[in-house]
């Protein structure tokens, strides 16, 4: 990728390949210590209005970030920025959102990461893709996952429910009622957001969620944490 690195085609095909090798826990050690992210995030800054090295560049991060030690070096070596310039630029791209999105999910599972991504526009970024791709279940999983995660922060959950979170969530859980996916991470965003805060247990309660949560459960009932989380989601709003 580094002798070609002016070449958008190269570029696509290389972060796709090196999405394809990280599979494992070494071989994402591996790509990261060889130089994997900066060239990542280095095609995707230098070929920003490609979508498919935005793509394809989200879902190598993406995957790298699946282990805890690679996603401290992609968050070091920007690989938050260049998720959200990915989002912003290739707004209309549904593979662009759903990959971003992912990529945010995976990096969101400490608060530093929680805080850092919220400060960067996280937020409004995933729901503005989830707005916009209301007909793609993958695009709605992810950024479903990724509000999930970012949730896990006092003051994100706020900022989610006052930036249209809840509002995104309750549609994608309308929407897409037979995946698994959207459903699990739907009632997990919706939970977190009303623990011990009666204000928005009521304004989750209003928003219709009562109905598309028993029919969670009823939808998935060998799905442990579909039933957990929509057990516990009805009993805190009161339902």
């Amino acid at each position: 990728m580094g002798e070609h690195a002016s070449s958008t085609v190269v570029q696509e095909a290389g972060c796709g390949a090196l999405r394809g090798i990280a599979e494992s826990v070494e071989e994402k050690l591996a790509v990261a210590s060889k130089g994997g992210i900066e060239v990542v995030v280095k095609a995707m800054g230098a070929h920003a209005s490609s979508g498919g090295v935005q793509e394809r560049g989200c879902g190598a991060l993406s995957l790298l970030m699946e282990n805890a030690e690679v996603k401290l070096m992609v968050v070091a070596r920007g690989g938050i920025e260049a998720v959200m310039g990915a989002m912003e630029g290739h707004g209309s791209s549904a593979g662009v959102q759903e990959q971003a999105c992912g990529a945010l999910m995976n990096c969101v599972d400490n608060n530093q990461n929680k805080v850092t991504v919220a400060a960067k526009g996280g937020i409004e970024a995933v729901v503005k893709a989830m707005e916009a791709h209301g007909l793609s279940s993958g695009v709605q999983e992810q950024g479903c996952g990724a509000l999930r995660g970012l949730v896990g922060n006092a003051e994100n959950k706020v900022a989610v429910a006052a930036k249209g979170g809840i509002k995104v969530v309750v549609k994608a859980m309308s929407t897409h009622g037979s995946s698994a996916g959207v459903q699990e991470h739907g009632c997990g965003v919706l939970l977190s957001i009303v623990f011990s805060d009666p204000g928005r247990q009521a304004l989750v309660r209003e928003a219709g969620t009562v109905p598309l949560a028993k029919k969670a459960l009823s939808g998935f009932p060998q799905n442990p944490s579909i039933q957990k989380q929509g057990k516990m989601l009805l009993k805190k709003i009161g339902a």
